[in-house]
């Protein structure tokens, strides 16, 4: 397969002919060459959106609702296709991309057209931001992409979108779209690269409105290079998730549900748990089940398989593992249950470890990889107390009861936290608090970072 740009209404070739090779997670067999995009492709790209959007910024609210029905449309038709080709070239079941990434999608492709059409508030005016870069990580991009594709293009912008080299199929996927439903010409340009294109469309200056996601570590240098020119700058970044069990949980009936958020993913996702806290009281029990689990665990050899322990995006991960889990052995901790691999794909020893202290480099950074920690507290409080030190705060899962379950989540410092489930209530863009979001979050059509709002206080 040849991945290349979407440019103009058309695929094309990066104008220096580079090319980089994705691999396949399950068995790093070849899955295509991909164009390798540079400077002078961002700025080629800008051209042609600069038009797009002097035409596109008069259309009206029902012509901007058309366009993302017709987009809904079309993922719909196509919807196991597509699920197919990102789980394969992501690593994860075909199922729950199906549910999680494309389903999501279409969803808020149709729930945005509704709200365009809803009248704004009186004596508020809002007129597109203008140019707006959208950059984001492989896991499930096309949500990703899509949950800030909606709002920018439902507000009249023009749109320069880098996905991430890990999935450049998410750039055919839309591409396709796009020349199926005659997207204006140049009203999305769809890019493929690594950092260093983020970099450049973060900086260029005539690109008013940034909208990222990714490890901390990514966002960082985006916010460097959009800051000083002092545009519009909306981050998702870095992830410690925590998972707390409670006493009146059946954790030995329900053992795979807990350890389904660590494992599917292998900690690289920003919905992905890295860390299980648990009481004192049956902390041992808990353990030796956790241990007879994972010897039972199979590796996902396929995208239509349903096994949860998936391989790591790229092969290079492995070696960010074993530095990790090295270094969690000198800040005293022990390696509690590692699992072994039959298989010659990115597959790597998913590991549990106990008795790291809380206030560790390890409790507190993130890891992007399946290095996952479990604390004993002797009082439900401390796990709250603990999870609250991280200076990351995506989401949180408790498994308890739903009384017990409200005390805890409303102590929890997160963006969100969930009952007794995973992805089930993550339906919606989790905007993380502290180091976790950076930036004007506010991710609505008609909100001040997709649009420029004014008020008209001249009116009777």
């Amino acid at each position: 397969m040849e991945i290349q740009n979407f440019v103009s209404g058309e695929f094309k070739a990066s104008g220096n002919q580079k090319t980089f090779t994705k691999f396949s997670p399950f068995d790093n067999s070849e899955l295509a060459r991909v164009s390798e995009s540079d400077a002078m492709d961002v700025i080629l790209s800008l051209q042609s959106s600069k038009k797009a959007l002097a035409a596109f910024e008069t259309s009206t609210h029902e012509q901007r609702a058309e366009i993302l029905n017709k987009l809904a449309d079309h993922f719909e038709k196509h919807a196991q296709e597509i699920a197919y080709s990102e789980a394969l070239h992501q690593g994860l079941p075909k199922n729950f991309v199906l549910k999680n990434s494309v389903q999501v999608a279409i969803a808020i492709l149709r729930a945005t057209a509704a709200d365009l059409l809803k009248p704004l508030p009186a004596g508020i005016g809002v007129k597109a931001t203008g140019l707006v870069g959208i950059i984001t990580p492989w896991s499930m991009s096309l949500r990703m992409v899509t949950e800030r594709l909606a709002p920018a293009l439902a507000a009249g912008n023009a749109v320069i979108v880098k996905v991430s080299e890990h999935s450049p199929v998410t750039s055919i996927i839309l591409g396709e779209a796009f020349k199926a439903i005659e997207l204006p010409v140049g009203l999305v340009q769809v890019l493929n690269g690594g950092a260093d294109v983020a970099q450049i469309i973060a900086g260029h200056p005539a690109i008013r409105a940034i909208t990222a996601a990714g490890k901390s570590t990514t966002m960082e240098a985006i916010a460097k290079a959009a800051l000083p020119q002092m545009k519009k700058i909306q981050l998702s970044g870095g992830a410690k998730n925590a998972a707390i069990v409670l006493s009146d949980f059946d954790f030995k009936n329900r053992m795979a549900e807990i350890v389904e958020p660590f494992l599917l993913g292998q900690g690289q996702m920003c919905w992905n748990m890295t860390r299980l806290f648990v009481l004192e009281s049956f902390a041992k029990e808990f353990n030796e089940e956790l241990k007879s689990y994972l010897t039972q665990l199979k590796p996902l050899t396929s995208p239509e398989g349903n096994a949860v322990w998936t391989p790591l995006i790229s092969k290079d991960r492995a070696e960010i593992l074993n530095q990790k889990t090295q270094f969690g052995i000198s800040e005293h901790g022990k390696v509690l249950a590692q699992t072994e691999a039959e298989t010659t794909g990115n597959f790597v020893k998913p590991t549990f470890m106990v008795d790291l202290p809380n206030c560790s480099v390890m409790q507190q950074d993130e890891l992007s990889a399946p290095l996952f920690l479990i604390t004993a507290v002797k009082y439900q409080h401390e796990a709250v107390k603990w999870t609250n030190t991280s200076y990351l705060a995506h989401s949180a899962i408790v498994w308890s009861t739903e009384e017990k379950f409200l005390k805890v989540a409303e102590k929890l410092e997160v963006g969100q936290v969930s009952l007794n489930s995973w992805m089930e209530h993550l339906q919606n863009p989790v905007v993380g608090i502290k180091q976790s979001s950076f930036g004007n979050m506010d991710m609505t059509w008609s909100g001040s970072f997709n649009s420029d709002v004014k008020k008209l206080t001249a009116l009777p």
